[in-house]
């Protein structure tokens, strides 16, 4: 595996309190592999941690963002990393998961769970939802999070962009939060965006 380091611009703003972003952008390079996922991981003056990662799938926008947005596709595409343990099914759905406000318990591997609920949907290009309520040691550190899909059609498929905003419980632990994200929930992450992709290579 090799990984590229790119810097990005630092920004600060000194309106309302002391605020500052840092970001750190990879370009990770699979070997035998014919593609790269763009990883982004942001920390905001608001208590904010973000990681975006972008990667083309080999196909068209449509079936793309079905995929993904699909009730059933947690298990089949978040399948753990390190600490992280997979999502072995989700329950208690209030509604039909295209519809904003449904909500539902995601079940994890360890016996674990959190709430989530779909914030936004607008098939075929934008997806979002936020998850909160975790039983496990996130509970400590996050209030809850955000996550935000986006699709666009490339040439070669669909250009994909995935979004998480960890909004952390104050400063001290936004500072673990930052840790968190960038030594675990970023790989959760690239296993995700790397199981959606493979299903659209065969």
């Amino acid at each position: 595996m090799q990984i590229l380091m790119k810097p990005v611009a630092l920004a600060t703003k000194a309106s309302e309190g002391i605020r500052f972003e840092v970001a750190c952008r990879e370009e990770m390079k699979a070997e035998n592999m014919d593609y790269s996922i763009q990883e982004t991981v942001r920390a905001t003056g608001k208590a904010q941690i973000s990681a975006t990662l972008e990667v083309t799938i080999p196909a068209r926008k449509e079936p793309v963002f079905d995929f993904v947005t699909a009730e059933d596709v947690l298990p089949k595409v978040l399948t753990g990393y390190g600490l992280l343990p997979a999502v072995v099914r989700t329950s208690g759905n209030t509604g039909p998961w295209d519809r904003p406000q449904s909500v539902r318990t995601v079940h994890l591997a360890d016996g674990n769970t959190a709430r989530e609920q779909v914030t936004a949907y607008t098939r075929p290009k934008y997806f979002a939802y936020r998850t909160s309520d975790y039983t496990f040691a996130l509970r400590y550190i996050a209030k809850f999070a955000e996550g935000q899909w986006w699709f666009e059609d490339d040439p070669n498929g669909t250009k994909v962009r995935w979004t998480y905003t960890f909004h952390a419980k104050g400063w001290l632990t936004s500072m673990l939060l930052w840790m968190f994200t960038k030594r675990q929930w970023v790989g959760y992450m690239r296993v995700c965006i790397r199981n959606v992709r493979n299903h659209f290579a065969v």
